[in-house]
């Protein structure tokens, strides 16, 4: 596979730039912003578990009493002198708060932590934020024992992690996260400004997210669109797509599905290569940030889990996809089974063919059984795993949390970040599928892009007059483009002007090949053709296909109205030159029956035709443009005796002046025409008029058997 068949297209067909860099800075903003919001959300559970008041001494774990000691004994005693001093302490209290040389009671230990917060609140966020302390701890507030000051108390409780000094900073810069609302109530603004803030940061990341999704849909429609008509373009510039009914296939499925598997890779290769490593890596660092080694053991033991149970899941998808193939083989055959009422009844199988099918139900129900339970066990089975995941979360975090190591607002965020990393892993699963689909579907479109353009016309390419001598084929061969195969080898014959001849064989890629030699839409690989003893090769496109109209049958009619189904859209052609072809070729009576007469639209998504009326559109389309060459393909099913005789009426009034070249499926056509060609195996196998081969030849008294008895004339 061509790995950089996607880049060549992103090369080639991608223009707008500037939405790689969009999709980047958009993505990665969006990461940012979802982390914002996580730690919006700790500050938010950490109010509502603290109420933004101050922890007392005697609340603190045992181990916390003793770091606390030990950071009071580390300060300089004149700073532990001038704090106690701003509590309000008389010289000799306060003096014996300072010291470390005496054993203090609990209520000057109370008196030492009051004291600390009021320096750690000065060192941290400032002066003033330690005025508010000391005055909210005012001890005459009755109603009030614990101050409460919104982040402060978060400043304090995480004083000696890195977490504290970044706290105490944001704290420094917004006054209104610790200070009173107008009426006194505590944290009331802290909490209407934790709101304010996140939905300000939800809006801008839906800002990034919307205007990374509209830069990445843009410029991938724009690539798609440019993609889609470079392939349109270069399907009328390969000829060899005329030879089979397929090749147009090949180009709109290239067109419909490749097309759209390459946007979608284009579009998952905007987002994916940014969005979901880089929302991965703040998670992750967040997730470590928050509690290092409990992070680091339940990220372990997430892996170990994943690994089995990814294991087994992987085993119950395979048995999916098994079971799928086995049910898929086992019908198959019980339909095959169902299928044989003429055998079984012609040779008494019945016992026979029961018993078969009975085998064909018991493998189907085994079968179905296995694809069912995978079903049923796979996804159910990941989920038990990320439920033991989150329990094992739960025990670990809760456990820390009753030791004091941890904070429950730690513990949400810590649970919500490790949930959040499954949508970037999935995410980039989802997005590598995409590019490998895109990659694959890359590849398929260069391969035809690729492919040599046959026909191309001559710089000095003349005009080609009407037809009045004779067309001929000269040692023609022609092999199928991509197969190899001869489709025609060394044929010559000429057709005099105003011949009436016809083609038969038993290949219809063989005779469509051979008259789609005459207007150009692919070159013999070797020898020639000639009209007016011109090599077609060195005349015009336009000149020669205003000379030679092809009535096909897989090109009868497209969606459109029955007028430019005709007209083809040609402005040098009015309604009433378009109504005289159609009542040419036997067409408008059934128009003007149609709910909007000439524009009805007709084809597929439009009024349904039966065959015989979609064949008379089709040639008046081509008596229109008034053809010195007609190539026309008899209708090959069964139709009505009125169209036979309408379409015989039509070829009698349109032959003279016109050579008529058949591919016949009538016996009548056969013995009206002027000279039969047979094909076989790409060779002109005989050549004469009805009579003589059907005398001389067994290939055609057996080919004419076998169309009389397919092609009988409904009501005949």
């Amino acid at each position: 596979m061509d790995t950089t068949a996607l880049q060549r297209i992103r090369a080639n067909f991608l223009k707008s730039r500037a939405a790689t860099f969009g999709s980047a800075l958009g993505s990665i903003g969006a990461a940012v912003c979802y982390v914002a919001l996580l730690i919006l959300l700790y500050l938010f559970v950490d109010l509502l578990v603290w109420k933004g008041e101050m922890p007392s001494f005697r609340q603190m774990t045992a181990a916390r009493q003793r770091e606390f000691a030990d950071e009071w004994t580390k300060r300089p005693l004149e700073e532990r002198l001038d704090a106690a001093k701003r509590l309000g302490l008389p010289e000799a209290a306060a003096q014996r708060v300072a010291s470390v040389d005496i054993a203090p009671t609990p209520a000057e230990w109370e008196l030492r932590w009051q004291a600390n917060i009021c320096l750690t609140l000065n060192d941290r966020v400032g002066r003033i934020a330690g005025s508010a302390f000391l005055q909210e701890n005012s001890p005459n507030d009755a109603f009030d024992t614990e101050p409460r000051l919104g982040i402060l108390s978060l400043v304090v409780r995480e004083r000696n992690r890195w977490t504290g000094k970044v706290v105490g900073s944001f704290a420094a810069w917004n006054d209104w996260t610790w200070r009173p609302g107008r009426l006194g109530a505590p944290n009331t603004t802290y909490l209407a400004g934790l709101f304010i803030l996140a939905i300000g940061i939800a809006l801008i990341r839906g800002l990034f997210t919307n205007a990374v999704a509209y830069l990445a849909a843009s410029a991938t429609l724009d690539t798609t669109t440019r993609l889609r008509r470079a392939i349109f373009f270069h399907t009328y510039r390969l000829g060899s797509l005329a030879v089979r009914t397929s090749g147009p296939t090949e180009a709109s499925g290239l067109v419909v599905h490749q097309v759209d598997a390459v946007g979608k890779a284009l579009e998952a290769g905007f987002i994916a290569p940014y969005r979901y490593p880089v929302m991965f890596v703040l998670l992750f660092t967040l997730i470590l940030l928050v509690k290092f080694w409990l992070a680091a053991s339940f990220l372990l033991l997430a892996l170990l889990l994943w690994v089995i149970g990814g294991q087994v899941a992987a085993y119950f998808r395979n048995e999916v996809r098994s079971g799928t193939h086995q049910a898929e083989t086992a019908m198959a055959l019980l339909q095959e089974s169902m299928s044989l009422l003429r055998l079984v009844k012609c040779f008494q199988m019945e016992h026979f063919n029961q018993n078969r099918m009975e085998r064909h139900l018991a493998a189907a129900g085994r079968a179905n059984w296995r694809r069912l339970r995978g079903e049923a066990l796979a996804r159910p089975l990941l989920l038990a795993v990320g439920l033991i995941g989150g329990l094992a979360l739960l025990f670990l975090g809760a456990r820390s949390v009753l030791a004091g190591e941890f904070t429950v607002a730690g513990l949400s965020v810590l649970a919500v970040a490790l949930v959040s990393l499954v949508a970037p892993v999935v995410g980039w699963l989802e997005a590598a599928r995409k590019l490998r689909r895109g990659r694959e579907a890359a590849a398929a479109i260069f391969e035809y892009l690729d492919r040599r353009g046959e026909a191309a016309e001559a710089a000095d390419a003349e005009f080609l007059p009407p037809l009045t001598n004779r067309i001929e084929f000269r040692s023609v061969s022609l092999t199928e483009p991509g197969t190899g195969r001869m489709l025609l080898e060394n044929v010559s014959f000429a057709i005099p002007a105003g011949a009436k001849v016809a083609i038969v064989g038993p290949d219809a890629t063989e005779k469509h090949a051979l008259v789609y030699l005459l207007p150009r839409f692919l070159d013999p690989t070797s020898g020639e053709i000639r009209i007016e003893d011109r090599n077609i090769k060195w005349v015009t496109h336009e000149s020669l296909r205003a000379q030679v109209a092809v009535v096909i049958q897989h090109d009868l009619v497209f969606n459109d109205t029955a007028a430019n189904n005709i007209g083809c859209g040609d402005p040098q052609f009015n309604l009433p030159q378009i109504i005289e072809a159609a009542k040419l070729a036997h067409a408008h009576q059934f128009i003007e029956r149609l709910p909007y007469g000439y524009e009805t639209p007709i084809g597929e998504l439009g009024h349904s035709l039966r065959p015989g009326e979609r064949f008379r559109i089709a040639l008046a389309r081509a008596l229109l443009r008034d053809p010195s060459i007609l190539v026309l393909e008899e209708p090959p099913g069964p139709v009505d005796e009125d169209t036979l005789a309408l379409l015989d009426d039509t070829l009698e009034r349109i032959r003279h002046g016109r050579t008529i070249v058949f591919l016949a499926h009538r016996l009548s056509t056969l013995r009206d025409a002027d000279r039969v060609f047979l094909l076989k195996e790409g060779r002109l196998e005989a050549s004469g008029n009805h009579h003589d081969l059907w005398q001389s030849n067994g290939l055609y008294r057996r080919l004419q058997i076998v169309a009389d008895s397919t092609l009988e004339p409904v009501g005949k």
